[in-house]
């Protein structure tokens, strides 16, 4: 991907002693203050799950409140360092279609035409972080202190939370059929396996190992509840085991996984999960990973997943072989029922299905899912690349930095290959976020590599956080 382009903005100063002097301005001021809007509305989301979208008044909740005063700011400043860069092209092709394939659908279906747009709609988090990062590199630097500090919290906090959501201590809000705490234990998976490799790339401070025994028994419990968040975990622990093949740690976390495999299998324990009808239990653990990929006996496993593989089945079919080729079915259709599969489980509710890859497809036709795609593949190429870049040039903080986004990009797209996700804000904001960072990453690695400069060595078989 060319950049040239950015060699005119004004990152290519890289101010790396000027973090005071940017306070001064009302520009940069308001772009720290939203930053920290959004540090909070990510911590509520990974901690509280849905029942936080819900705080605020409808249509304006907390989410769309962060969403309205991000544009404004990005539009007061920060969007001429974001236009013209061509990686972010990709999106604005992106952008257009859906937008094509919406419209069209709002006089029929009127705000679920916008409901559902959203999982391409909330790719502005994308621009407005980039915004705010391009402006002023040193506020990356800024963020990855931010997230040392959510790590602290939410590997202390989601245990409990993640208890009273299951147990339903909490009252519903009162404008809202939903809990003011309703987390579920796929996302929780996702964000401990961003955790796991914030700790495992070495980005930032050292943990002791008591950190990292509750991280892997949060892991533990909540994979016997949750097939796709187990998969998303072991897929990110593998991202960081690629990069960091000489980790002591790493491969003693693989050894000790074993083993308590192994015990709770002698021992035979099983444990209820709170809220779940599945147990934690070896068999429970072992059964689950393997009805990813093939039949498993345990029938409850099995149905969901054959729902799944035909409903997926079905789109393909109307989308690539089909009526609704060029456009889908649009923005603002319940696809569960016009699809036949809404079922009594969710009595309605369900919207679309459990895959936000095939929902675009069968939303957005062909043209859109190729448009969906696209933008991942390259975003996957320039973060590998730039991996690969600074682990030749010896840039350990950066390279820490690469591999953390890529586990956790490959988390966040394996879960929401498993369920509903992207469409909805807690899984929509925290991914394009990531995306926007990752991509900001790239710019700054390449014209203000500095940024991350700092003195000292990274210690490969030491867990650091």
């Amino acid at each position: 991907m060319n950049l040239k382009y950015v060699e005119t903005l004004a990152v290519t100063d890289c101010p790396l002693e000027g973090e005071a002097q940017e306070l001064l301005t009302p520009s940069g001021t308001w772009q720290l203050k939203w930053l920290d809007a959004l540090c909070v509305l990510l911590l509520g989301y990974a901690l509280f799950g849905k029942g936080f979208a819900y705080l605020g008044v409808s249509p304006l909740f907390v989410g769309e409140i962060v969403l309205l005063s991000g544009i404004y700011v990005f539009l007061r400043s920060g969007w001429e360092y974001v236009i013209i860069c061509p990686v972010v092209w990709p999106l604005l092709a992106l952008a257009t279609w859906g937008t094509l394939t919406t419209i069209p659908h709002v006089s029929t279906y009127g705000l679920d035409s916008i409901r559902d747009a959203m999982i391409w709609g909330y790719a502005v988090f994308a621009f407005l972080i980039m915004g705010v990062l391009l402006s002023e590199p040193t506020r990356l630097r800024l963020l990855i202190d931010r997230y040392s500090n959510f790590v602290m919290i939410f590997v202390l906090a989601i245990p409990c939370t993640y208890v009273v959501s299951q147990l339903e201590l909490v009252p519903n809000w009162p404008w809202a059929d939903v809990a003011m705490i309703d987390v579920k234990v796929g996302d929780v998976l996702v964000h401990l396996s961003g955790v796991f490799a914030f700790w495992a790339s070495g980005l930032g401070r050292r943990v002791s190992k008591g950190w990292i025994v509750l991280l892997l028994g949060s892991v533990a419990i909540m994979g016997a509840a949750s097939r796709g968040g187990l998969v998303a975990f072991i897929l990110a622990y593998g991202i960081c085991l690629i990069y960091r093949p000489f980790n002591r740690p790493l491969w003693a976390i693989m050894l000790l996984g074993i083993c308590g495999l192994l015990f709770l299998a002698v021992i035979d324990l099983r444990l209820e999960v709170p809220g779940k009808d599945r147990e934690f239990s070896a068999q429970q653990i072992v059964e689950s990973l393997i009805s990813v990929f093939e039949s498993s006996p345990d029938k409850g496993l099995d149905s969901t997943k054959q729902w799944r593989i035909n409903w997926w089945t079905d789109i393909v079919n109307y989308t690539w072989n089909g009526d609704y080729f060029w456009q889908g079915k649009g923005f603002g259709i319940n696809l569960a029922d016009a699809d036949g599969y809404q079922g009594t489980q969710w009595e309605g509710l369900l919207r679309s299905p459990h895959n936000g890859h095939l929902t675009m497809l069968a939303r957005s036709g062909v043209p859109g899912f190729i448009l969906w795609v696209f933008p991942q593949v390259l975003w996957l190429v320039l973060i590998v690349r730039g991996s690969l870049r600074s682990l030749v040039q010896g840039d350990q903080k950066w390279n820490s930095l690469f591999v953390f986004l890529l586990a956790y990009w490959v988390a966040l797209i394996t879960r929401a290959t498993f369920d509903v996700y992207f469409e909805g804000p807690v899984g929509g904001i925290w991914f394009w976020t990531i995306y926007g960072v990752g991509l900001s990453a790239v710019v700054i690695y390449r014209y203000c590599p500095d940024t991350l400069c700092e003195q000292g060595s990274y210690d490969e078989n030491s867990p650091r956080s």
